[in-house]
């Protein structure tokens, strides 16, 4: 299953998240660090982990997943092939949008059962991917939630 995330959308985030780190990170199961959160619930977005200030809050959904453009039951069938049937999070780290929006590019999320593959692409083709392993299924211990949180990120791999 991948998800696509334009560069226009991820733009718009990361200049809301650089605003908002230097003020606070709000920090999930013990991570603690400028990011941002896949999250699959009202559709799959991603937000970023600064505090948020009053008023909406910016996100930027996978083309695949956006509950305004897609009709529900292809983007929930998306949702719960990913997440299952609850809502779940997954943790990218600031570096991989940072390194999109300066290139100019998008990026492409990869699911398989125990990993998730970001991959920043430009031109057509991969320039720098991460893989990481997935923590599905943990309680949050903080809202009585299940949620997936917190992954690890290994060595980046040009293409």
């Amino acid at each position: 299953m991948k998800l696509t995330f334009p560069h226009a959308r991820l733009k718009t985030l990361w200049d809301e998240a650089v605003r908002q780190w230097p003020v606070s990170v709000r920090a999930m199961n013990g991570r603690n660090s400028p990011g941002f959160w896949l999250v699959g619930g009202q559709g799959i977005y991603l937000v970023h982990n600064g505090v948020r200030p009053r008023g909406s809050v910016i996100v930027a959904y996978a083309n695949e997943c956006d509950p305004l453009k897609v009709p529900v039951q292809s983007w929930l069938g998306i949702k719960r092939a990913i997440f299952g049937d609850s809502d779940g999070m997954e943790f990218v780290d600031s570096v991989m949008i940072g390194t999109a929006v300066d290139a100019g590019a998008a990026i492409e999320v990869a699911f398989e059962p125990d990993t998730m593959t970001v991959t920043v692409v430009e031109k057509g083709g991969a320039s720098v991917r991460f893989q990481s392993l997935r923590n599905r299924a943990k309680k949050d211990t903080t809202s009585g939630r299940s949620c997936s949180a917190g992954i690890r990120f290994g060595a980046a791999r040009r293409d």
